[in-house]
C-alpha cells in the first residue's frame, strides 16, 4: 500500500496521481468550473430579481415602466411578459403576472420606495424605485375586466382590459423552484 504524504491543505500532492488520473481531474475540475457553476452563480440575478423566500416568489426588481418608460392595457401586459419570457429575463422563461393576493402579500405599509412621480409607494426597499404606481395582475374579473392593484395604499381595482389609461405597469413574478434562492 502507498502512502501519501499530505501537504499543507490536507491533501496528497498532485505529483502523486498517474497521469490519465491528473487528466480526469483536469477534465472534471474544466466541466466543474466552467459548465456547472455559471449555471447556479448568475452575477446579474441580484441586479434584476427579489427574492422572497417566505412567500416562495421570485420578483423583477423594477417593472415595465422602468424598461419602457410607459404604461399599459392588460393585453399589452400579456405581451411583455411573453417577450421577457422568450428573451429568459434573469435566466428564466416561467414568468407571469402576479396574482392580486400577492401583491397585497408584497406590499409594505413603511412605503420606503418612490414610484415615477416620486410618491412613495408600498414596496419594500429591495424594489427599484421609479415605476409604476399600479400594476396588472392576471387575476380576470368576467370577460372584459382584469384586477389591478395601485401601490400607494394598498388598493384593489378593477379596469377594462383594453384600457391603460393609469400608466398600469407589470412586475412579472414567478414561482421559486426546489433548489432555487
Amino acid at each position: 500500500m502507498l502512502k501519501l504524504k499530505a501537504t499543507r491543505s490536507g491533501l496528497p500532492p498532485l505529483q502523486w496521481l498517474s497521469s490519465s488520473d491528473r487528466i480526469a481531474l483536469t477534465t472534471f475540475l474544466f466541466f466543474l468550473f466552467v459548465c456547472i457553476v455559471p449555471a447556479f452563480a448568475n452575477p446579474s440575478i441580484d441586479k434584476q430579481v427579489v427574492l422572497k423566500q417566505k412567500t416562495g416568489l421570485m420578483w423583477q426588481k423594477g417593472d415595465s415602466f422602468n424598461e419602457l418608460n410607459k404604461g399599459m392595457n392588460w393585453y399589452e401586459a400579456q405581451e411583455y411578459v411573453d417577450r421577457k419570457n422568450a428573451q429568459k429575463f434573469a435566466g428564466f422563461n416561467d414568468w407571469r403576472l402576479p396574482t392580486l393576493e400577492e401583491l397585497n402579500q408584497l406590499w409594505d405599509a413603511s412605503r420606503p420606495v418612490k414610484n415615477k412621480d416620486g410618491e412613495n409607494v408600498g414596496l419594500p426597499k429591495e424594489f427599484a424605485p421609479g415605476g409604476s404606481y399600479y400594476l396588472w395582475t392576471g387575476d380576470e374579473r368576467g370577460l372584459d375586466n382584469v384586477w389591478y392593484f395601485g401601490l400607494g395604499h394598498k388598493e384593489n381595482y378593477f379596469n377594462l382590459k383594453d384600457l391603460g389609461d393609469l400608466d398600469q405597469g407589470v412586475k412579472l413574478v414567478r414561482n421559486l423552484k426546489e433548489g432555487e434562492g
